[in-house]
């Protein structure tokens, strides 16, 4: 009816928790495309959505220091939400009961991304072995400022705490690793609606679709196909090379820097193993709800 396409639903229904390279922009563009989708259809209601990205970290600050700022107002309207930032950010704008989802992805090959994507722009086109011997260090003045250098170190575990006051996030000595880990293993394991693992890509979109419907390719009666894209990828040329050419990297690092990564990113290791076993379970649970229908 003519009533229901000007009312909006209720607010902070569903968000995703973007993990940096984790296949996180591939998964927001596929909810948006189901999003899109919907509003498409006339006697839907409007859809308003927000997202807030410590990417853009002059918006982002303003958003959770400025109380006055409009983004409040966006954040607090919307239905669904996009939120690359640590998850007591959501709770800290009240997005504690909606539904959320996440993609994961192995830490060593998470950061090996990152790397590949950011090499000149972040890492100054240093191997990865200097930039860790830099961080161990402290000699980072060689680096751009803001998330570059945190990308490479337990970075997911970060994202996934939930009980700590988001001013302190980025005080490093407020909780222990082991109250870091406890903390992001507890939000795997009961905040989440479905965890994807990026390793089995095609198994977790069918989780994403069961759960959630309305991000499934074809819908009855709508033309419009959803399907899951792949965006983001690492550049043609990271002007790296000689005379700026492209410094070529493999797709994923030898064993040696494996090992560095694995070091630098031993909390993110056990968070993933969680994942890992949660993706079993949530597997599981569909099968056994198909074999009762």
């Amino acid at each position: 009816s003519a009533s229901t396409s000007t009312t909006n639903p209720p607010s902070k229904q569903f968000f995703h928790l973007h993990h940096m390279k984790s296949g996180g922009t591939s998964l927001s563009q596929w909810i948006n495309c189901g999003i899109s989708r919907q509003r498409s259809t006339e006697t839907r209601p409007k859809i308003p959505t927000a997202q807030l990205s410590e990417c853009s970290q002059t918006r982002y600050k303003s958003c959770i220091h400025d109380e006055h700022n409009y983004c409040r107002d966006r954040i607090g309207d919307a239905v669904t939400m996009t939120y690359c930032s640590p998850l007591a950010v959501t709770n800290y704008f009240g997005w504690n009961d909606a539904d959320a989802v996440t993609m994961m992805r192995h830490p060593v090959k998470r950061v090996w991304s990152m790397f590949r994507f950011q090499t000149r722009r972040c890492f100054n086109c240093h191997t990865i072995q200097q930039v860790y011997e830099d961080i161990d260090s402290g000699n980072t003045t060689d680096y751009k400022d803001g998330l570059c250098l945190s990308q490479l170190s337990n970075h997911i575990t970060r994202n996934l705490l939930k009980n700590v006051n988001v001013m302190d996030l980025d005080d490093e000595t407020l909780l222990t690793d082991e109250e870091k880990v406890t903390d992001a293993l507890d939000s795997i394991r009961n905040r989440f609606t479905v965890v994807g693992v990026m390793e089995q890509l095609e198994e977790s979109i069918d989780l994403f679709s069961y759960s959630f419907p309305w991000l499934s390719v074809e819908l009855e009666g709508n033309a419009v196909k959803c399907n899951f894209p792949h965006s983001n990828g690492s550049p043609k040329n990271n002007r790296c090379g000689e005379n700026h050419s492209h410094w070529e990297l493999p797709d994923e690092p030898d064993d040696e820097t494996w090992k560095i990564i694995e070091e630098h990113n031993k909390l993110d290791m056990q968070v993933y193993e969680a994942a890992l076993e949660i993706f079993e379970l949530q597997k599981r649970a569909v099968l056994l709800d198909e074999n009762i229908e």
